[in-house]
């Protein structure tokens, strides 16, 4: 059950109403906040006020080269490529940037990456422990590995 509570939560451009998780057997104890896409593919949160949008590439280009996550140093089960990831997320959401967060599983683990979805280049992932724009594909390979899945949160 906890495996399920957890995708109906992060699975993307969904969204999930308390009774529905009660469905399901989830106990919700705290109204939980709706996100809806609006037309200017802006993202807002119902009574939060918190609104994201997607950026053009320009935007996005600008907020990596000021994001200063990638200066931070990886070290090995203390801030590892999930922590990256997460701090850029968080980052680029502090600067009113829809950002997602990125499971590139392979067979055996998984890496942890970014993407925004641009308005006029669609789709951009970013290795948020180099800033590098990557190009990951089912299928493919990514740091000499092959990707057997792409998980994507919003």
């Amino acid at each position: 059950m906890p495996l399920l509570a957890i995708l109906l939560l992060l699975w993307p451009a969904c969204v999930y109403h308390n009774d529905t998780l009660q469905q399901v057997g989830i106990e919700v104890t705290e109204p939980l906040p709706t996100w809806s896409v609006c037309p200017e593919s802006a993202v807002s949160s119902a009574g939060s006020g918190v609104t994201l949008k997607n950026p053009t590439f320009h935007e996005l280009r600008d907020f990596i080269l000021t994001d200063p996550t990638s200066r931070n140093k990886f070290v090995l089960n203390q801030y590892e490529c999930r922590h990256f990831a997460t701090d850029v997320n968080n980052n680029a959401d502090a600067e009113g940037l829809r950002c997602a967060f990125i499971l590139l599983c392979y067979d055996r683990g998984q890496h942890a990456v970014v993407a925004f979805d641009t308005t006029d280049r669609g789709m951009v992932y970013i290795e948020p422990q180099t800033d590098a724009t990557i190009h990951p594909q089912v299928g493919g390979k990514y740091q000499g590995r092959e990707i057997t899945e792409i998980l994507i949160a919003w």
